[in-house]
């Protein structure tokens, strides 16, 4: 199964599940709101240009998270790049570059540089963990869909006063705060994984900078896949059966599970397919990936 096949079927399952969802109550004199809105991808901010050295000043940036200490005049063109003067990423507590701060040299700041609009339009870059729809840990009006494992993800915008929602992969009303992910200020003593706000399909792994004292780089989002929810009981997720058969992992689709009664119950296995195989839903088996 190719991942756009992947994604089609993914939407499509959203939609039958949003059929179900009740169109909100209409007004008097206003046109009913549909229940869910499919988010807009977001464009890639323009690309930034890198500072050169005149030294006039001590340092300057080279991209809107990298500083450079100037040491020799070098002209950056698009033909001459400058690899005299040495770069160097921004600290996690600090990770963005600035020269509109002070007249003497760029520095590092908790916040991008206003007058770099490609550093202010600059998101946190998502994680891929898997594949599927995954929500935003800083927005809930943010969602990122993941054709693979590590890959580059395509992200959205919910429009104004909507949210993600899972079970639409869509975009939904939003009622009441908005869902983010908190990471405690270090890493925790009694689980690995921190649940996700309002949507057990997924759960937090939340990453430190251990090199002098733990300060929190960034929260990584993975999701259970479509009829699984996270137990923070249990640090796992687990599998609602819903009748017998073998149902693939919409985040990966090497593992799938089967389902089967044991004393009336219906009762799953955690089943995965081989390196080189995917679970394939018409096949209902592993074939070559």
């Amino acid at each position: 199964m190719k991942p756009r096949t992947l994604l089609t079927i993914l939407v499509q399952f959203a939609a039958v599940l949003a059929s179900g969802i009740p169109e909100q109550e209409s007004v008097p004199g206003k046109l009913r709101e549909p229940a869910f809105v499919q988010g807009s991808l977001r464009q890639n901010p323009p690309a930034y240009t890198e500072k050169s050295c005149d030294l006039t000043k001590s340092a300057v940036c080279s991209a809107c998270t990298q500083i450079k200490v100037c040491i020799a005049a070098i002209a950056v063109t698009m033909t001459t790049p400058d690899t005299t003067n040495p770069k160097k990423s921004c600290p996690s507590a600090t990770p963005f570059c600035s020269m509109s701060t002070t007249v003497t040299g760029a520095v590092c700041q908790k916040t991008p540089d206003p007058a770099e609009v490609t550093c202010a339009q600059a998101k946190p870059v998502f994680t891929c963990t898997g594949i599927g729809f995954y929500p935003d840990p800083y927005s809930c009006q943010v969602y990122h869909y993941c054709t693979a494992q590590g890959a580059t993800p395509q992200d959205y915008d919910c429009p104004e006063g909507y949210k993600f929602s899972s079970k639409t992969s869509g975009c939904v009303a939003q009622a009441g705060k908005c869902p983010t992910v908190t990471c405690p200020g270090a890493p925790a003593a009694t689980s690995i994984y921190l649940p996700y706000p309002d949507d057990t399909q997924f759960y937090v792994y939340c990453t430190y900078d251990t090199t002098v004292t733990p300060t929190k780089v960034t929260p990584l989002v993975f999701s259970c896949g479509l009829g699984s929810a996270y137990n923070p009981m249990t640090d796992q997720c687990e599998y609602k059966c819903t009748k017998e058969g073998n149902f693939v992992d919409t985040a990966n689709p090497r593992q799938y599970y089967q389902c089967y009664l044991m004393a009336g119950k219906l009762v799953y296995k955690d089943k995965i397919c081989k390196a080189d195989e995917k679970f394939s839903v018409p096949d209902n088996a592993c074939i070559k990936a």
